[in-house]
C-alpha cells in the first residue's frame, strides 16, 4: 500500500496553521487574484479576467464577514468600509472592464495585506 505522505504533510500543515498565518496566506491569494484579474483584461483576456476577479471578490467578501465588530470597534468598521469600496469597485471594472479600477483596488488591498504582513512578522517584544 502505497501512501501519498507529501499530500498527507502539506494537509497536515494547513490544518495546524495559526489563524494569523492563514489570514496572511488569504491576502496573499486575493493579491495573486487580482494581479492575474489585471493581467487578463490587460490581455483582452476576458475568461480569465472573470475568473480571477470572482476568486478576488469572493476573498475580499469572506473577509468582509468574518470582521468582529465588537473587538475590533473601529479597526473593524474602517476595515469594513474599505472592503465595502473595494467590492464596489471591482463590480465596476467588471461592467466597464476597467483596468483603472481593479488597479485601485489592488493599491487599497495590497495596503492592507502588507500592513497585516508587517504586523504578524514584526519580532515579539522581549520579556524584560
Amino acid at each position: 500500500m502505497h501512501t501519498n505522505y507529501a499530500g498527507e504533510y502539506a494537509k497536515a500543515q494547513v490544518t495546524s496553521v495559526d489563524r494569523t498565518r492563514l489570514l496572511l496566506l488569504v491576502f496573499e491569494g486575493g493579491l495573486a487574484f487580482l494581479q492575474r484579474a489585471r493581467a487578463g483584461l490587460a490581455a483582452g483576456d476576458l475568461a480569465a479576467f472573470g475568473q480571477n476577479l470572482g476568486r478576488a471578490q469572493a476573498i475580499i467578501a469572506e473577509l468582509l464577514g468574518t470582521l468582529d465588530y465588537e473587538a475590533g470597534g473601529t479597526i473593524a468598521r474602517d476595515l469594513a468600509r474599505l472592503y465595502d469600496f473595494m467590492l464596489a469597485h471591482l463590480t465596476e471594472a467588471n461592467a466597464r472592464q476597467s483596468v483603472r479600477h481593479v488597479d485601485e483596488v489592488l493599491a487599497v488591498f495590497g495596503t492592507i495585506a502588507g500592513a497585516y504582513k508587517q504586523i504578524i512578522e514584526r519580532p515579539a517584544p522581549a520579556a524584560g
